[in-house]
């Protein structure tokens, strides 16, 4: 059993935590947590929603017409939750691509409600990816980043109707490059809004009308996902950890970190001799982080993580 001290935080580590049989496919979805604790993911290979135990057992799979469900987003309280997926479209290995979307749906896969480009006020010469989704609980406005695309952050109404856009070029902080991930931080008195903005190597925040609030890079290298509990925010970097910061945004320290895997060739995969990726799984050494890019955080601080890999890697970082 391998302990692991953050400030005044322990750990210990969980390897292979989901109790799921090998995947193929290349894993680049998001995690969440329901409001009965089960953690909700991505497959994959498939376009299913996952959902596991806090144990690791998978509990049931979830059909959805999607490509890719990259962005995974739980809202609401225990009998009222509403499943959201920002699908980009396009999957590795997958041919011909789909449409970049954003499902609303329930928790059994039902679509109720979805967005488009066309929502989006685009010009036609706009790219249009999206990544990732947050809700504001105190108001149920939705805010989506456009991670891949034209690099832009968007506030809909509950409605679903395009509120309010930002670039990062409206602050001191400069544009967003890849704002990859989005969070509704609820640690303080009102909701704060969080962007991953990876490119950059900081994380940008804002009030919930799109004022600039601060950056945070100082330690920082490309954040990707947010988890929160308590006072501390949890950072998931896809080069190549997990960063804890403290109420102040200031960084307690890290986990798991595996930056040497960044210098082979093929990362986050490997490659054979003919140039082909292969999986990593059984070169990664126990304790480190390859490349995280889905996570999901409770409110006693255990911390689940999934992969960016060929073959998924689940670990849960269990609070001690």
């Amino acid at each position: 059993m391998m302990k692991i001290n953050v400030g005044d935080l322990e750990y210990e580590w969980l390897s292979d935590w989901a109790q799921l049989p090998p995947m193929a496919g290349f894993a680049h979805h998001g995690m969440a947590l329901a409001a009965d604790g089960t953690v909700v993911t991505g497959h994959a290979a498939d376009p299913k929603i996952l959902i596991l135990s806090p144990d690791g057992e998978l509990l049931r799979e979830v059909v959805v017409p999607v490509t890719e469900t990259h962005g995974i987003t739980v809202s609401g309280s225990a009998g009222s939750q509403t499943l959201w997926i920002v699908d980009t479209g396009t999957k590795y290995g997958k041919d011909p691509a789909g449409p970049a979307q954003i499902l609303k749906c329930s928790m059994d896969g039902e679509v109720l409600a979805r967005l488009v480009r066309a929502d989006f006020d685009y010009a036609e010469e706009d790219a249009f990816c999206p990544t990732a989704l947050a809700v504001d609980p105190a108001t149920d406005q939705v805010w989506i980043t456009d991670g891949y695309g034209a690099s832009r952050v968007h506030r809909f109404s509950p409605e679903l109707k395009l509120e309010l856009t930002l670039t990062g070029a409206e602050d001191a902080a400069g544009p967003f490059a890849q704002p990859h991930w989005i969070f509704a931080d609820t640690r303080k008195e009102r909701t704060r809004i969080y962007v991953a903005d990876r490119r950059n190597d900081r994380i940008q925040s804002f009030e919930t009308d799109g004022t600039f609030i601060s950056v945070v890079e100082d330690g920082l290298i490309t954040p990707s996902v947010f988890g929160a509990f308590g006072e501390y925010l949890v950072v998931g970097e896809l080069n190549a950890r997990l960063v804890i910061l403290d109420g102040n945004d200031t960084v307690v320290g890290t986990i798991g970190e595996g930056h040497q895997y960044l210098e082979r060739t093929g990362w986050p995969n490997r490659e054979d001799a003919n140039g082909t990726p292969q999986s990593p799984l059984d070169d990664i050494d126990s304790f480190t982080f390859n490349s995280p890019h889905g996570m999901a955080v409770d409110p006693t601080g255990n911390i689940y993580v999934s992969e960016w890999l060929i073959g998924d890697r689940f670990t849960k970082l269990k609070r001690v």
